[in-house]
C-alpha cells in the first residue's frame, strides 16, 4: 500500500469519529431539564394561589389569633354624655326676682350619662318660630363640673334676663325657650313655669339677653344675682 494513501485514509476516519464524539456531546447536552422560565412559573403560581408574602407555595396568608376587642363597652356607655333626646328642661320662675328662673335639667332617659358645662338658649315666638337669644356665661355658683344623671335625677343653673315693656322696640316677646345640652347640636323645648306653678305664656326678654350659670348637682346657691 503507498505509505501516503494509508496517512491520508488514517485522517479521514479520524475526523469522522471526532465529529461523531461532537454530535455525541451534543446530543447530551439537549437532554430535557428543568428550565429556569418553567421553575419561575411555578414558583409565580403557588405566590398567587397562597395570597402570601414569604411563605410556602400555596400557603393561607397569617391571621391574628387576638380576640377582637369590643368598640364600647358598658361602663364607658353608660358613663357618656347625655343627648338632647334623653332630657327634659324646665324654667323655674322665682317669686320676689322678676327676670331670674332656676332651670332643672332631668334625664329622663333609662341609663345614667353625663352634662359638663353650660346649657344654651334661644327663643320661641308666637308661631313657634326660633330666635336666637345673646346669652352669655357665667362661672356661677363656681366652675363647670361633670356631672352624672342617673335616670330621673336633675342638674341645675341659674338663669337672669332684664324684663320689658311689649311696646318697646327692642323688647323680644317670647312664648318659650329651647334649650341646647352640652356638647348637642339639637335643641328641646323648655317648659316655663311661672310662681304658680302654671306654663307661663309669655316672657319679655331686653335686647342685652340672657344671662346663665354652670350646671351643678344641687340648687344650691346657683340663682344669679
Amino acid at each position: 500500500m503507498n505509505p501516503h494513501l494509508s496517512r491520508l485514509t488514517l485522517a479521514a476516519v479520524t475526523t469522522v469519529a471526532l465529529g461523531l464524539g461532537a454530535v455525541a456531546c451534543t446530543g447530551a447536552d439537549t437532554d430535557p431539564a428543568p428550565s429556569k422560565t418553567a421553575a419561575g412559573a411555578a414558583t409565580a403560581a403557588g405566590t398567587a394561589s397562597g395570597g402570601g408574602t414569604g411563605g410556602a407555595a400555596g400557603a393561607s396568608p397569617a391571621r391574628s389569633s387576638a380576640a377582637p376587642v369590643p368598640a364600647t363597652t358598658g361602663g364607658n356607655q353608660a358613663a357618656s354624655r347625655c343627648h338632647t333626646s334623653e332630657l327634659k328642661a324646665d324654667v323655674q320662675i322665682q317669686p320676689d326676682h322678676p327676670g331670674s328662673a332656676m332651670v332643672m335639667l332631668v334625664n329622663k332617659g333609662t341609663r345614667s350619662c353625663t352634662v359638663f358645662g353650660y346649657l344654651g338658649f334661644g327663643g320661641l315666638l308666637a308661631d313657634n318660630s326660633r330666635l336666637d337669644v345673646t346669652t352669655a356665661r357665667v362661672a356661677q355658683p363656681g366652675p363647670p363640673t361633670q356631672i352624672t344623671l342617673k335616670p330621673g335625677t336633675t342638674a341645675f343653673s341659674g338663669l337672669t334676663w332684664a324684663p320689658c315693656d311689649k311696646s318697646d322696640t327692642n323688647c323680644r316677646v317670647l312664648s318659650g325657650l329651647v334649650v341646647t345640652p352640652p356638647d348637642e347640636t339639637t335643641q328641646l323645648t323648655a317648659t316655663v313655669l311661672g310662681t304658680d306653678g302654671k306654663t307661663v305664656p309669655q316672657l319679655t326678654v331686653s335686647a342685652t339677653g340672657l344671662k346663665t350659670g354652670t350646671l351643678q348637682p344641687s340648687n344650691q346657691g346657683v340663682l344669679l344675682p
